[in-house]
């Protein structure tokens, strides 16, 4: 992905400086155009990256859709709702890595919405987990 990136990249400088009136002699705020809309495309390429990084790993795109579950519950101003959520995942995995993530998405929202002791239970439940796995 790096290597189309950066031919990609480069093909469109080439001819963006072939194309551009007076290629030999740009204007310095030609060339500071230029850079930024190649920072631009490095950018853009950079989150497709991230996106198809995230995208081909099971347990990044169910962190990343946890996470945006809770986003959407809080815009609404539901934000409690996402608690329902965050105990089916770890109802239902297995995964050590999402039931990880579960267990700090959910203590945080029971913390921040007003329950603190249930936000510590599920920590411990989550640290007894890992503390087990370990040894």
């Amino acid at each position: 992905m790096r290597s189309l990136k950066t031919t990609v990249i480069c093909v469109t400088a080439t001819v963006l400086l072939a194309a551009a009136p007076g290629a030999r002699a740009q204007a310095p705020d030609d060339l500071k155009m230029m850079q930024t809309f190649l920072a631009i495309m490095s950018n853009y390429f950079d989150i497709i990256e991230s996106t198809y990084d995230v995208s081909s790993s099971p347990e990044k795109a169910a962190i990343l859709q946890m996470m945006k579950i809770q986003e959407v519950y809080e815009k609404r101003g539901e934000k409690a709702r996402s608690t329902d959520v965050l105990k089916k995942v770890l109802d239902d995995s297995n995964n050590p890595t999402i039931r990880n993530a579960a267990y700090m998405l959910l203590s945080d929202t029971l913390k921040d919405t007003g329950n603190p002791k249930e936000a510590l239970e599920y920590l411990q439940r989550g640290l007894a987990e890992n503390i087990e796995a370990a040894e």
